[in-house]
């Protein structure tokens, strides 16, 4: 009896030593992530919301030239784009909900004229109504606005709502993306389920590893913590460290885990729908990184801008389709160019941005060269027509500016080479 309480008493000794910190920190990051983790979502998903919203502004000023302006026909309100009536986008709007989960809507004045989302009797809410806070901060006010609660057909949404405006600047319909509130509550929970998980396991194999072991956890879990702080904050670019990855255990299980989730966070916010590439806002953030790192040790590194000529001939020739086709394989092939070398951003239309990282301008002209001639050689394949396309490119080399000033002196540079006949690299 005597022997069992000594034991007795070691064993509580050694939870107080080691069970008790490793409980209270394992709390403390549980309670800090979860509640970092879902501000930042939150803030992402804004964002993302944001950006999509402006993605497919652009894309139908882009497509469809003209106004916005409504036409009765038939008895039927139509708001058209151009000569484009919005009420018939139901397969744009599907497949951006098909690719994103994010819901979709038209607005004409207060109403819903092309939705992604259904009634209770699986219909589509067409000609229903917008409610009446919507309608004043938006309609009325004439003022884009994020919502992290609002009720459509009995589903409660974060959403973002942008004002659409006639010729005569009158606000004459909304855009709406939204997000049912609880796939991003339900992604939260998920999220935190390993971390707590990881806690206990972790409390469970600090009573029988060695100090060797213990602190090679210690070690990991550090890492996995700073991980999970600098992405609750929104950087993320962070990397986890190769030894937590390569781990046989459940941390490492839940650090690849984190690492799909942010490759499924980078792609939901980062990415342009389009073409795959990034999207311009992560691709400014990218830059930025880049410029820091001259700065710190005087890495070098190349900006170019590059322009599909005449890509609006391709359009009007071809069609739309064609064009979104003709863009979406010249962006693959860029990409697959710039593996090793650096990062490529759709920055608006038909235009990219380049970055060679740790590059000098000489072998950053000769990639280009190398570039703009595999996009001449090789025809875009269209159905039975084959597309000969070309891009102009301006090149300079990053040297300390700021970045609006590197930008622009490539963009210069393109329109120099759009000047001189098109089809070339100005350095």
């Amino acid at each position: 009896m005597k022997h069992k309480l000594k034991g007795s008493g070691f064993f509580r000794a050694l939870l107080k030593m080691n069970m008790l910190p490793l409980i209270i920190l394992t709390l403390v990051i549980t309670t800090f992530s979860a509640s970092r983790f879902a501000k930042s979502l939150n803030v992402e998903t804004k964002n993302g919301l944001v950006d999509m919203c402006h993605t497919v502004a652009v894309w139908y000023d882009t497509v469809y030239e003209g106004d916005y302006h409504a036409q009765e026909k038939d008895g039927v309100v139509y708001l058209l784009k151009g000569e484009h009536p919005l009420n018939e986008d139901f397969a744009i709007l599907d497949s951006i909900k098909e690719q994103t989960g994010v819901d979709v809507t038209i607005f004409y004045q207060d109403t819903r004229i092309a939705t992604t989302i259904r009634t209770n009797q699986g219909e589509r809410a067409v000609g229903t109504k917008a409610n009446a806070t919507v309608v004043g901060d938006v309609l009325k006010g004439g003022q884009p606005h994020f919502y992290t609660s609002t009720m459509v057909e009995d589903v409660r949404y974060f959403s973002y709502y942008e004002p659409l405006y006639a010729a005569d600047g009158t606000c004459i319909g909304m855009l709406f993306f939204g997000k049912p509130s609880a796939q991003v509550e339900g992604l939260v929970r998920n999220s935190l389920i390993p971390i707590i998980v990881f806690g206990i396991l972790t409390m469970l194999i600090a009573c029988v590893v060695t100090i060797r072991f213990s602190g090679k956890l210690v070690t990991a879990i550090r890492k996995t913590e700073k991980f999970l702080i600098t992405i609750t904050k929104g950087d993320l670019h962070e990397e986890l460290g190769q030894d937590v990855l390569e781990r046989k255990d459940e941390l490492g299980e839940m650090g690849r885990y984190l690492i799909q989730m942010q490759k499924s966070l980078q792609k939901l916010v980062e990415q342009d729908i389009l073409t795959s590439l990034y999207n311009r806002r992560s691709g400014e953030k990218l830059l930025k990184r880049i410029c820091k790192n001259y700065t710190q040790d005087g890495t070098p590194f190349c900006v170019a801008i590059g322009d599909v000529d005449h890509f609006k001939n391709v359009n009007d020739t071809y069609g739309h389709e064609c064009g979104d086709v003709a863009l979406a394989e010249i962006s693959a092939r860029i990409k697959k160019h710039m593996q090793g070398r650096g990062f490529v951003v759709r920055w608006g239309g038909e235009e990219m941005l380049l970055v060679y990282d740790g590059v000098h301008l000489d072998k950053a002209a000769a990639y280009m060269q190398e570039l703009r001639e595999a996009i001449r050689t090789e025809p875009v394949v269209y159905g039975d027509t084959k597309l000969h396309i070309t891009m102009t490119f301006g090149l300079t080399e990053g040297n300390g500016e700021k970045i609006e000033h590197i930008i622009r002196n490539a963009d210069e540079k393109m329109y120099q080479g759009k000047n001189g006949g098109r089809d070339r690299v100005v350095v």
